[in-house]
Protein backbone atom coordinates (compact mmCIF):
# COMPACT_ATOMS: atom_id res chain seq x y z
CA UNK A 1 0.00 0.00 0.00
CA UNK A 2 1.34 3.68 -0.65
CA UNK A 3 1.14 6.10 1.47
CA UNK A 4 1.22 10.11 1.51
CA UNK A 5 3.47 12.40 3.52
CA UNK A 6 1.69 15.36 4.54
CA UNK A 7 3.32 19.19 4.52
CA UNK A 8 3.27 20.81 8.20
CA UNK A 9 4.84 23.92 9.23
CA UNK A 10 8.25 24.23 10.42
CA UNK A 11 8.65 23.47 14.00
CA UNK A 12 8.51 26.09 16.46
CA UNK A 13 10.45 26.53 19.99
CA UNK A 14 7.92 25.37 22.20
CA UNK A 15 6.77 25.64 25.86
CA UNK A 16 4.88 23.46 28.69
CA UNK A 17 0.47 24.04 27.99
CA UNK A 18 -0.87 23.37 31.37
CA UNK A 19 -2.70 19.86 31.54
CA UNK A 20 -6.12 21.70 32.64
CA UNK A 21 -6.03 23.33 29.22
CA UNK A 22 -6.79 20.33 27.15
CA UNK A 23 -10.68 19.10 26.63
CA UNK A 24 -11.99 15.96 26.45
CA UNK A 25 -13.32 16.71 22.91
CA UNK A 26 -11.50 19.39 21.47
CA UNK A 27 -7.70 19.38 20.17
CA UNK A 28 -5.28 21.71 21.32
CA UNK A 29 -5.68 24.98 19.67
CA UNK A 30 -1.56 25.31 19.45
CA UNK A 31 0.54 28.46 18.60
CA UNK A 32 3.37 28.78 17.59
CA UNK A 33 4.37 29.01 20.97
CA UNK A 34 2.70 26.47 22.76
CA UNK A 35 3.54 23.34 22.13
CA UNK A 36 4.78 20.58 24.58
CA UNK A 37 9.18 19.93 23.65
CA UNK A 38 10.00 21.97 26.62
CA UNK A 39 8.41 18.83 28.41
CA UNK A 40 10.87 16.08 26.88
CA UNK A 41 13.84 18.73 27.46
CA UNK A 42 13.04 19.11 31.35
CA UNK A 43 12.34 14.79 32.22
CA UNK A 44 15.01 12.34 31.27
CA UNK A 45 12.60 9.56 32.27
CA UNK A 46 8.99 8.64 31.21
CA UNK A 47 6.27 6.83 31.75
CA UNK A 48 3.65 5.47 29.60
CA UNK A 49 0.41 4.84 31.66
CA UNK A 50 -2.83 3.56 30.52
CA UNK A 51 -5.80 1.87 32.61
CA UNK A 52 -9.50 -0.08 32.08
CA UNK A 53 -12.27 0.78 34.13
CA UNK A 54 -14.68 -1.14 36.04
CA UNK A 55 -17.79 0.55 34.20
CA UNK A 56 -18.68 2.15 31.14
CA UNK A 57 -19.98 5.69 30.34
CA UNK A 58 -23.35 4.78 30.09
CA UNK A 59 -23.15 2.94 33.67
CA UNK A 60 -22.31 6.65 35.28
CA UNK A 61 -24.69 9.44 33.24
CA UNK A 62 -22.54 9.52 30.52
CA UNK A 63 -18.86 10.87 29.53
CA UNK A 64 -19.44 14.04 32.10
CA UNK A 65 -19.09 11.79 34.98
CA UNK A 66 -16.43 9.64 33.87
CA UNK A 67 -14.66 10.23 37.26
CA UNK A 68 -17.03 7.38 38.47
CA UNK A 69 -15.90 4.53 36.23
CA UNK A 70 -13.43 3.08 39.12
CA UNK A 71 -10.44 1.73 38.00
CA UNK A 72 -9.83 -2.36 37.42
CA UNK A 73 -6.14 -2.17 36.01
CA UNK A 74 -4.07 0.17 35.65
CA UNK A 75 -0.45 -0.10 33.36
CA UNK A 76 2.78 1.61 32.85
CA UNK A 77 5.94 1.32 30.91
CA UNK A 78 8.57 2.82 32.88
CA UNK A 79 12.06 4.20 30.83
CA UNK A 80 13.81 4.16 33.68
CA UNK A 81 13.53 0.43 34.45
CA UNK A 82 12.12 -0.95 31.06
CA UNK A 83 9.40 -2.70 32.94
CA UNK A 84 5.82 -2.66 32.11
CA UNK A 85 3.98 -2.73 35.45
CA UNK A 86 0.70 -3.69 36.66
CA UNK A 87 -1.35 -1.88 39.48
CA UNK A 88 -4.50 -3.17 40.56
CA UNK A 89 -7.20 -0.89 42.30
CA UNK A 90 -5.62 -0.84 45.64
CA UNK A 91 -2.31 -0.61 44.54
CA UNK A 92 -2.55 2.80 42.38
CA UNK A 93 -0.89 4.95 45.09
CA UNK A 94 2.27 3.25 43.73
CA UNK A 95 1.65 4.67 40.18
CA UNK A 96 0.72 7.89 41.49
CA UNK A 97 4.43 8.44 43.30
CA UNK A 98 5.96 7.44 39.84
CA UNK A 99 3.37 10.09 38.04
CA UNK A 100 5.51 12.37 39.83
CA UNK A 101 8.34 11.70 39.41
CA UNK A 102 8.28 11.13 35.17
CA UNK A 103 6.85 12.50 32.50
CA UNK A 104 3.76 10.95 31.74
CA UNK A 105 2.97 10.06 28.59
CA UNK A 106 -0.61 8.31 27.42
CA UNK A 107 -2.73 8.23 24.56
CA UNK A 108 -5.80 10.66 25.04
CA UNK A 109 -5.01 10.69 28.93
CA UNK A 110 -5.84 14.01 29.86
CA UNK A 111 -9.14 13.42 28.18
CA UNK A 112 -9.67 9.72 30.20
CA UNK A 113 -7.44 7.92 31.76
CA UNK A 114 -6.33 11.11 34.40
CA UNK A 115 -9.94 12.36 34.80
CA UNK A 116 -10.61 8.75 36.24
CA UNK A 117 -7.86 8.72 38.07
CA UNK A 118 -9.63 11.90 39.99
CA UNK A 119 -11.13 9.98 42.32
CA UNK A 120 -8.16 8.36 43.54
CA UNK A 121 -6.72 11.50 44.24
CA UNK A 122 -4.29 11.31 41.50
CA UNK A 123 -3.90 15.55 40.23
CA UNK A 124 -2.73 16.11 36.72
CA UNK A 125 -1.44 19.42 37.53
CA UNK A 126 1.09 18.07 39.93
CA UNK A 127 2.63 15.73 36.68
CA UNK A 128 4.21 16.98 33.52
CA UNK A 129 1.79 15.18 31.06
CA UNK A 130 1.84 14.70 27.52
CA UNK A 131 -1.08 13.57 25.21
CA UNK A 132 -0.02 11.84 22.07
CA UNK A 133 -3.39 12.01 21.08
CA UNK A 134 -3.64 15.47 21.79
CA UNK A 135 -0.22 16.66 19.81
CA UNK A 136 -1.20 14.26 16.88
CA UNK A 137 -4.47 15.85 16.29
CA UNK A 138 -2.60 19.23 15.83
CA UNK A 139 -0.30 17.79 13.48
CA UNK A 140 -2.54 16.01 11.26
CA UNK A 141 -5.86 18.26 11.51
CA UNK A 142 -7.57 14.96 12.32
CA UNK A 143 -10.15 14.82 15.52
CA UNK A 144 -10.62 11.26 17.46
CA UNK A 145 -7.47 10.04 15.36
CA UNK A 146 -7.60 6.03 17.05
CA UNK A 147 -4.36 4.85 18.39
CA UNK A 148 -5.29 1.81 16.43
CA UNK A 149 -4.93 3.35 13.21
CA UNK A 150 -1.53 5.18 14.07
CA UNK A 151 -0.39 1.69 15.35
CA UNK A 152 -1.25 -0.24 12.25
CA UNK A 153 0.31 2.23 9.56
CA UNK A 154 3.04 3.12 12.07
CA UNK A 155 4.26 -0.38 13.81
CA UNK A 156 1.77 -2.98 11.92
CA UNK A 157 0.43 -4.17 14.68
CA UNK A 158 -2.92 -3.04 16.75
CA UNK A 159 -4.82 -3.61 19.79
CA UNK A 160 -5.98 -6.87 20.88
CA UNK A 161 -9.28 -6.03 22.32
CA UNK A 162 -11.20 -2.79 23.33
CA UNK A 163 -12.45 -1.29 26.92
CA UNK A 164 -16.22 -2.44 26.41
CA UNK A 165 -14.12 -6.31 26.66
CA UNK A 166 -11.94 -5.13 29.65
CA UNK A 167 -14.90 -4.08 31.68
CA UNK A 168 -17.11 -7.37 30.60
CA UNK A 169 -13.64 -9.40 32.19
CA UNK A 170 -14.28 -7.33 35.03
CA UNK A 171 -17.39 -8.24 35.81
CA UNK A 172 -16.49 -12.02 35.15
CA UNK A 173 -13.52 -11.40 37.77
CA UNK A 174 -10.93 -12.15 35.08
CA UNK A 175 -8.51 -9.53 35.91
CA UNK A 176 -5.12 -11.53 34.60
CA UNK A 177 -6.72 -11.08 30.97
CA UNK A 178 -7.67 -7.52 31.77
CA UNK A 179 -3.38 -7.10 32.56
CA UNK A 180 -2.27 -8.99 29.51
CA UNK A 181 -4.23 -6.08 27.48
CA UNK A 182 -3.81 -3.00 29.48
CA UNK A 183 0.04 -4.44 29.19
CA UNK A 184 0.08 -5.03 25.54
CA UNK A 185 -2.24 -1.08 25.12
CA UNK A 186 1.00 -0.11 26.76
CA UNK A 187 3.38 -1.36 24.83
CA UNK A 188 1.73 -0.15 21.69
CA UNK A 189 1.55 3.25 22.95
CA UNK A 190 5.42 3.09 24.09
CA UNK A 191 6.37 1.61 20.57
CA UNK A 192 4.74 4.60 18.66
CA UNK A 193 6.29 7.31 20.94
CA UNK A 194 9.34 5.63 20.54
CA UNK A 195 8.95 5.29 16.61
CA UNK A 196 7.75 8.92 16.52
CA UNK A 197 10.68 9.78 18.90
CA UNK A 198 13.52 7.81 16.53
CA UNK A 199 12.38 9.14 13.00
CA UNK A 200 10.22 12.27 13.69
CA UNK A 201 7.07 11.09 12.06
CA UNK A 202 4.17 9.18 12.82
CA UNK A 203 1.56 7.25 10.19
CA UNK A 204 -2.07 7.21 10.36
CA UNK A 205 -3.85 4.23 8.47
CA UNK A 206 -6.96 5.86 6.50
CA UNK A 207 -10.50 3.98 6.41
CA UNK A 208 -9.67 3.92 2.20
CA UNK A 209 -6.37 4.59 0.44
CA UNK A 210 -3.17 5.12 1.55
CA UNK A 211 -1.92 5.74 5.00
CA UNK A 212 -0.74 9.30 5.82
CA UNK A 213 2.75 10.33 7.22
CA UNK A 214 2.69 13.61 9.75
CA UNK A 215 5.95 15.00 11.63
CA UNK A 216 6.43 14.99 15.24
CA UNK A 217 8.66 16.74 17.50
CA UNK A 218 9.05 14.23 20.50
CA UNK A 219 12.61 15.12 21.25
Amino acid sequence: MSETTAVAPAAKARIRLAPSYWLHDNAVPFSDDIQPASLFLKNRHYLVVDIETQKIAQDVGGWDHIDKLGVSVACAYDSKTGETLAFRENELEKLHKLCKERLVVGYNIIGFDLKVLTSYGFDSKRFDVFDIMLDVQQTSGWRYVKLDAIARATLGSEKSADGLQAVEWYRQGQIDKIIEYCKKDVEITRDVFVYGMKNGHVKIARAEGASSTFPVQWT
